[in-house]
């Protein structure tokens, strides 16, 4: 969806790491609060079981599942970079923006507002139907359900570890410690590195995941539309 204006800041809502869950039993009940993880897991579990139904898994479900977690790490990368953190352009003297790097704006600028770390409802239905219709095109049924599970699999481990990475409370693993670790240096330290969410691997292969201390604190982290490259 375009938008020929793009809307201002929202109000900052006051939010603060202090108000976040701070427990596992409160990190889950709020994260189950938000629709698209309810979406997610419920897509990840028809799937799953309709690939069930399907006969038994052989070869090119093995063979799929490695491409799709091969290429995970990239494609998380590419939608950081290219979609979340797309600016307005100017087309035929209008700006012309997109609803969701404006919704991505609002959540550097309100980091700790539960209400922006989830993807947007109004992405589903765009992007659902192109996922399913082309894995069923391009693919042998049974190779593509299986498609269709993992992506939605990765895709809700993806929501629960940005979320992770809002809320004070961690589970005591060193992958999900690190993974909020590099989110919050994203948001805090600079914008234009670390821009892997659930997985690292991405700016490991891409040059974006520096030694800390060899980073600009970059002034541009909660306004993004005034980032550099240099941040």
């Amino acid at each position: 969806m375009a938008i020929l204006q793009t809307r201002p800041l929202p109000e900052h809502s006051g939010k603060t790491a202090a108000n976040n869950p701070d427990t596992a039993k409160a990190a889950l009940i709020e994260f189950f609060k938000h629709p698209s993880a309810i979406i997610l897991l419920v897509a990840t579990i028809v799937f799953a079981v309709l690939r069930l139904q399907q006969g038994a898994l052989d070869w090119r479900d093995a063979a799929v599942t490695l491409a799709l977690l091969a290429i995970w790490p990239v494609l998380e990368w590419l939608i950081h970079v290219v979609l979340l953190h797309n600016k307005p352009r100017q087309i035929f003297g209008r700006t012309v923006d997109f609803l969701l790097p404006q919704t991505h704006r609002w959540h550097h600028a309100d980091p700790w507002n539960l209400h922006w770390v989830f993807i947007p409802l109004h992405v589903l239905p765009l992007v659902a139907p192109l996922l399913i219709g082309g894995a069923y095109w391009l693919l042998p049924t049974t190779v593509a359900t299986t498609y269709l599970a993992l992506y939605f699999l990765l895709a809700l481990h993806y929501e629960w570890v940005h979320y992770l990475a809002h809320i004070n409370w961690c589970p005591p693993l060193k992958h999900y410690r690190r993974r909020v670790q590099e989110h919050r240096w994203h948001h805090f330290k600079n914008e234009n590195q670390w821009w892997g969410v659930s997985m690292g691997s991405g700016d490991r292969l891409l040059g974006t995941a520096p030694a800390l201390q060899d980073v600009v604190r970059s002034n541009t982290t909660k306004n993004i539309l005034g980032a550099t490259e240099n941040g």
